[in-house]
């Protein structure tokens, strides 16, 4: 049997135009964009969203409003025994013998009881899946051989990480007792510590594990995921809630996308719902209402610096990395470079030298900033060459300083 090829007949002009309508009219409306999110579009009293492994802010609302952050405090304890075992001080295979004081803690529990022992995993685990305090208050007494000098520790760390509007005053989130000061953040200074903690994988690790059992028997105890989002948002996998009366419902989430992870920070809801429909609501606007654009290459020249009894004596500097960022669909820019360079620089300097960063903006918004290195070495000028350029800046101080006729 002989086969026939179909031919194909292109629509006429008419077909064409109906065509082309009906697409229209069924095409989703704003289809890849996203209108900008504003801060009455957001219930949160306090809310962010960044991106992870940089210092680009995609939206915030009262970024510096002091909180009290509930379980969220536990991101910092579980930060704190991740970098002691990542020093060699403690090990995630550590035997930890339970004391009085840790089975006495209330509130989110995994009912630890005087003398039992866990490995450290096993207790961070339970911090990280269930919010466990008494856990929690484990984990603090064998890292830093108290509660109160972990505590001190708590408050070092946060210094080093620039959290300058942050005091822990316990190790787990809860309520202060009578006489003892509040734990208060911001979630500017949550969005530091989270950025710190991701750059420990298994954290995420424990923090998407929905289920695991903790103690076999006597009693059976299994850990539940506190983080109901887990189950609801595509990629999301982390990273820790916290309630009280007090600091409301709180929730700071992690989710990636292809090669995009987002934080969010949400603080002081109402509900449950109400902090899971205020954190999609805030990460669907990062995953869909922005695009990566390469603002600056490796290697571009950006400026010139002045190096002080140099040769050359003006060097151009150069980008010594590429910078990406997110920028919102549907914008041009302008983007805005600022050059921070080093004041003082003297001879001799090597090529590839750091010598300050640039930052760039838009609508005074920093979407990202780059390390600026020198093009070229610089040698130190002779003695002929300095007294020359000395007459020279000395002839035009001279000239400037002439009052006008």
């Amino acid at each position: 049997m002989k086969l026939r090829r179909k031919t194909l007949r292109w629509p006429t002009g008419a077909a064409v135009a109906m065509i082309l309508i009906i697409s229209f009219l069924s095409a989703p409306v704003g289809l890849g964009v996203a209108e900008a999110l504003t801060s009455d579009d957001v219930q949160a009293d306090v809310a962010m969203l960044v991106v992870a492994g940089t210092n680009q802010v995609l939206f915030e609302k009262n970024p510096d409003k002091s909180v009290e952050p509930a379980s969220i405090a536990k991101i910092m304890t579980l930060l704190l025994a991740l970098e002691a075992v990542e020093r060699g001080e403690s090990s995630l295979s550590d035997k930890i013998v339970i004391s009085p004081d840790a089975e006495a803690i209330g509130g989110s529990q995994v009912w630890l009881r005087a003398g039992e022992v866990f490995t450290l995993e096993e207790l961070l685990k339970a911090v990280a899946i269930q919010s466990a305090n008494d856990a929690a208050y484990a984990v603090a007494e064998h890292v830093a051989g108290s509660v109160s000098a972990f505590v001190k520790q708590m408050n070092r760390r946060a210094q080093e990480l620039g959290m300058k509007d942050t005091v822990f005053t316990n190790v787990h989130g809860l309520p202060p007792d009578p006489g003892q000061e509040r734990t208060v953040t911001t979630a500017r200074d949550i969005a530091k510590m989270s950025q710190e903690i991701l750059k420990f994988p298994v954290v995420l690790e424990w923090t998407s594990t929905w289920t695991e059992v903790f103690r076999r028997d006597n009693p059976r105890t299994v850990l539940y995921n506190t983080n109901q989002m887990l189950r609801e948002y595509p990629g999301l996998d982390g990273l820790k809630t916290g309630h009280t009366d007090s600091a409301g419902y709180c929730l700071v989430a992690t989710a990636k996308q292809d090669d995009l992870r987002l934080i969010s920070i949400v603080m002081g809801t109402s509900s449950d719902a109400e902090r899971r429909r205020e954190t999609r609501k805030l990460l669907d606007y990062g995953f869909k209402g922005f695009t990566k654009q390469r603002l600056v290459e490796a290697g571009e020249i950006v400026g010139e610096v002045v190096v002080k009894n140099g040769v050359p004596e003006v060097v151009k500097v150069l980008a010594s990395a590429p910078l990406d960022a997110l920028v919102e669909k549907g914008s041009s820019g302008p983007f805005h470079r600022h050059l921070e360079l080093q004041p003082d620089l003297e001879a001799p300097l090597k090529a590839g030298e750091r010598v300050g960063v640039m930052a760039v903006t838009q609508e005074d918004r920093i979407l990202g900033e780059v390390p600026l290195e020198l093009e070229r070495d610089v040698n130190p000028a002779g003695i002929l060459v300095r007294v020359w350029r000395w007459l020279r800046d000395l002839v035009r101080s001279l000239i400037t300083a002439q009052p006008a006729a």
